[in-house]
């Protein structure tokens, strides 16, 4: 019976650390992400834990049978726990809808919502704090000869579970059935403990509740409010550690849920271990009072040496990364690093502080309050960590950092041990040894206090994405802030690249100095100019995300604006990117401007209002937490907070991500937005505009008439609605059947299919740029099947970026112009001229208008079909039909034989975007022989192309069957052939075309 106890708690802990998990992502979710919020969801958990296990602690001696209460208990929790998820939905859309608007204020936490979350989570957070004392007094109630090694066994089986329970819930709960069936298997487990321990309980006697001794034990009597008072001081330290060791290894192992979870796994592990170690021995412990306060000494001091160790973890931390071959494969191994290097930080610690709840547990067993002292002490604990969480987050990391937070939660600890030291029963026994060891401690803590320092060049190195332990020695850090929610890094350089970053990792930078702009500079004028070009009317645009200002002072450079809300959830982010000014003046100083520290879906739901644009500009989704703002939840939600015409501007990277990831996102766009579009900004960003209603208006070129944004423009290349045109990728309908291909799941809150899966691609260095180079291809085909305008190429401004579409067109314009005054004025020119050119434009020179030899147009025939490849796509239809038609009639091209006039006759049918034509000519090229590899691939896009264009898809999957057969692999993975292939396959017969799932 008692082994069985043993197991079954085991799985208890297991399903109550599953419910942690999974709870507090629902509630975060309904609250918010901001520190308050976050700290609401933790006092509800811990507070209803503690308020069940002091309730308990009242009625133990009572219950007849604490098993079959147990039994009901965890009966009632799996009952919770299947049907959460549902009433979860219920609450929260009846909060967000009707509650939150009506009983909130538009600024500051809001009272309603916080009750409305306290019941989600209060009854069975009662339920739970009270499944320890109650499995203790029924075990005892049978096992009552060794209640130390009982409460010790009981602590570990429990403690172990919960280990089990948090890399299970993130690792392959969540990934395979999402937040509800997670929930829903935890609640099963919890069903099963309730009928096994039911039908065992009922059968077995049991005996009356432990009492304490007599009066002989007046001693302990008056030790028990100590003990209590030591187990809320405990709880409170431990916390402390918690709290700050989690932030600071987030500086060295990225702050992505995989991270979080193996810290939190690291933490109950050593407490767990420290339980069972004590188990074997404390029963044989002659004086547990002296045994507590060296145990509590001890911790304190093992938390102080993370202390120094922390800076070297940076350097082993670059050692290890940069060892690794980043790759999707090897990330396991990155795991194991990271839990190595949270058990190294916190197992030393924890494996003490698992060792204090059973010694204290086991001391008010045996003074008056008997099997009581469980529940007593339980709840105790409790309270003091709810104090730490509060003390940590919202006074200590603020105002003195984490440093000193550590040493204060190592000095609670320390003291503890020497007070306990002195008021021991039998401190008059050996006083020097405790005077020795309690002066040791002291100096030890004095010594680390005056000696250790955390190195900014470390701590802002960001070394968990690229190996650097340091940053370089040409930057300097000029602010540092640990804030309740991250922290925060600005770092400068001589020459004014300016940088900030959140837990190491870079949010936004600005070259305050330099002509040249960084490319997070084109990312966020960019945010904040599409709204003017989609919305000119706009009034009222809401922001999501501070970072360095640059987008808020773009918009606010628009007096056709009325307001502004920039929504941050970190207040030492807004601070530190004053490091930004004067180029960020606006975004501080400009009357429309309102800076809201809050969550943003949280300020959305208690405001109410209404915005014309909304612009979300959040940090990486592979952060934990900021996955859920590229949800479809989030895209519903923030429609209500649109105008019947308003539009959502989003950034979403492409770096350090993959096309599945990015399909999820867009998937969940659409599923919210009837019409999006998407814009690269330069290097891997991407930005999404997406309609509320209806599909988006043409951009208008109206902000180019504001003096402020046409110069923010102007600095990253945007001069005329034709450079803007050129950094579109694509709309819905263009994008949606290669989503649809990827086979993956929409994006969702309950489904986090990005938070799970992004770590792993940033690790691997992965990127979904792909997406953005489908308009790269050698045919127009994306701007045929949308049916978009053509760029006037003429307007289009050269840009330093190359391979950019931006220059891609100005290049083209070049050549094509070269070229067709090269033909109209004279076909005679000097090798060293022709040797001048780029080698695929003397090639055509040479073949087409200076007539080259047959064996030299056969050895350049290649590059021509690489011209037109490159120039067609980029040049509006007219001009590059004038291109080819000018060379098409060059007396050399009268010279060719039929089959290369046909290649002529290919290029003009291209460039006229006539899609039978190109379909038409492509095979009656593919039936000759004798073509290169580079001739035959080209042919296969054009045949493709056209009968995609032409709607002609049985026809284009019998080209792409035979194309298999013909090309390399490696040819299928380019993306514009990847869009061909998706386009084919959406529209075989009896298949919808829908990319969501």
């Amino acid at each position: 019976m008692v082994t069985l106890c043993f197991v079954v708690f085991v799985v208890s802990g297991f399903a109550g650390l599953v419910y942690e998990s999974v709870w507090a992502q629902y509630l975060k979710l309904f609250l918010g992400h901001a520190a308050y919020a976050q700290t609401v969801v933790l006092v509800v958990f811990m507070g209803g834990m503690a308020i069940g296990a002091a309730l308990i602690g009242q009625f133990t001696n009572r219950l007849s049978q604490p098993l079959v209460v147990y039994a009901a208990v965890e009966l009632a929790l799996g009952v919770a726990g299947v049907v959460f998820h549902d009433v979860y939905r219920s609450a929260t859309d009846w909060g967000y809808a009707w509650l939150m608007p009506r009983a909130c204020s538009p600024d500051g936490p809001c009272a309603a919502g916080f009750v409305l979350g306290s019941l989600l989570l209060l009854p069975q957070s009662v339920l739970l704090g009270a499944t320890f004392p109650l499995m203790v007094a029924g075990v005892l109630r049978r096992e009552p000869q060794a209640p130390g090694r009982t409460v010790a066994m009981l602590y570990f089986c429990n403690s172990i579970g919960a280990v089990i329970g948090v890399l299970a819930s993130t690792f392959w709960l969540i990934p395979a059935v999402g937040l509800p069936g997670t929930s829903r298997a935890a609640g099963v487990c919890n069903l099963a403990i309730g009928v096994v321990i039911l039908a065992v309980s009922v059968k077995a006697s049991t005996r009356a509740a432990i009492s304490g001794p007599g009066a002989a034990a007046s001693a302990f009597d008056r030790g028990v409010t100590l003990l209590l008072v030591v187990s809320a001081l405990t709880g409170l330290s431990s916390f402390i550690y918690e709290i700050v060791w989690i932030r600071m290894l987030s500086l060295v192992l990225g702050a992505s849920t995989h991270a979080f979870e193996l810290m939190l796994a690291s933490f109950i592990l050593g407490l767990a271990l420290g339980g069972l170690w004590i188990r074997s021995r404390i029963e044989r412990v002659p004086d547990a009072w002296t045994w507590l306060a060296q145990v509590q000494i001890c911790m304190g001091v093992l938390a102080l040496a993370t202390l120094p160790l922390y800076n070297q973890l940076f350097d082993l931390a670059g050692y290890v990364i940069s060892s690794l071959k980043r790759s999707a494969d090897t990330y396991p191994i990155y795991h194991a690093w990271s839990a190595a290097a949270s058990m190294l930080v916190m197992l030393p610690a924890t494996f003490c502080a698992g060792m204090t709840l059973p010694l204290i547990t086991l001391l008010l067993i045996r003074s008056r309050v008997g099997e009581r002292g469980v529940g007593f002490c339980y709840a105790a604990n409790t309270v003091g960590a709810i104090v730490g969480v509060i003390l940590c987050v919202h006074l200590l990391m603020p105002l003195s950092g984490l440093r000193v937070s550590l040493l204060v939660g190592c000095a609670i600890d320390i003291a503890l041990g020497v007070w306990l030291l002195v008021r021991t029963p039998h401190a008059h026994a050996r006083p020097w040894r405790g005077r020795m060891l309690a002066m040791a401690a002291v100096v030890t803590l004095a010594a680390v206090a005056l000696g250790s320092s955390f190195d900014p060049a470390r701590t802002s190195s960001g070394v968990f994405r690229d190996g650097s332990s340091r940053i370089a020695d040409v930057f300097k850090v000029i602010y540092h802030r640990d804030g309740k929610t991250s922290t925060v890094d600005v770092l400068q350089s001589s020459w004014g690249y300016t940088a900030i970053k959140t837990n190491g990792k870079t949010d936004a930078s600005i070259q305050t100095q330099d002509p040249d702009p960084t490319y997070d500079e084109h990312t966020m004028i960019m945010s904040g100019a599409l709204p003017l070009a989609y919305r000119p009317d706009a009034r009222n645009v809401a922001v999501i995300g501070f970072g360095s200002g640059l987008t808020t002072t773009t918009l606010l450079e628009s007096k056709a604006l009325a307001s502004v809300e920039t929504i941050e959830i970190e207040p030492s982010m807004v601070e530190g990117a004053k490091a930004f000014r004067p180029v960020v003046e606006l975004a501080y100083t400009d009357p429309r401007s309102h800076l809201i520290f809050d969550d943003a879906k949280a300020h959305f739901a208690r405001a109410g209002r209404t915005y014309d644009v909304v612009v979300a500009e959040p940090s990486n989704p592979w952060v934990s937490g900021v996955a859920s703002l590229f949800t479809e939840e989030f895209y519903h939600r923030v429609r209500d907070y649109l105008t019947p015409r308003g539009i959502l501007v989003q950034w979403v990277q492409m770096y350090e991500f993959n096309p599945k990831l990015l399909g999820s996102v867009l998937q969940a766009v659409g599923s919210g937005f009837e019409h999006y579009t998407v814009y690269r900004t330069k290097g891997n960003d991407l930005i999404i505009v997406a309609a509320k209603t209806g599909r988006l208006p043409e951009p208008s070129d109206h902000m180019f008439a504001e003096p402020g944004v046409a110069k923010r423009l102007a600095r990253i290349g945007i001069h005329d609605l034709a450079d803007l045109e050129a950094r579109r990728v694509g709309g819905r309908a263009l994008l949606e059947p290669v989503l649809a291909a990827q086979g993956v799941p929409v994006n969702s809150d309950f489904y986090p299919y990005v938070d799970l899966n992004a770590p792993r691609a940033r690790f691997a260095g992965s990127t979904a740029g792909a997406i953005a180079e489908i308009i790269d291809g050698p045919t127009p085909l994306a701007e045929m099947l949308e049916r978009r305008r053509p760029i006037d190429s003429k307007r289009v401004s050269d840009v330093d970026w190359p391979d950019s579409r931006q220059q891609r067109i100005v290049l083209s314009e070049y050549w094509a112009d070269y070229l067709i005054k090269a033909a109209a004025l004279s076909s005679e020119r000097s090798s060293t001229d022709t040797e001048k050119l780029p080698h695929w434009i003397a090639a055509t020179r040479s073949v087409l208008i200076d007539c080259a030899p047959d064996n030299v147009a056969a050895t350049f025939w290649d590059q021509i079909v690489k011209v037109a490849g490159f120039v067609n796509p980029s040049l509006p239809p007219e001009r590059a039909e004038e291109l080819w038609t000018t060379l098409a009639g060059t007396r050399c091209a009268a010279l060719l034989p039929a089959r290369n006039r046909q290649w002529l006759d290919l290029f003009k049918a291209v460039a006229r975007r006539d899609a039978p034509q190109m379909a038409e000519g492509a095979k009656q090229l593919l039936r000759a022989s004798g073509l290169s590899e580079a001739q035959r691939d080209y042919v296969y896009n054009v045949a493709l192309a056209g009968l995609i264009a032409d709607g002609r898809y049985g026809e284009a999957k019998v080209v792409l069957e035979d194309a298999r057969s013909k090309l390399d692999e490696d040819d299928f993975s380019e993306a514009w052939m990847v869009m061909a292939q998706a386009w084919v396959g959406q529209h075989e017969p009896g298949r919808q075309l829908n990319a969501r799932r």
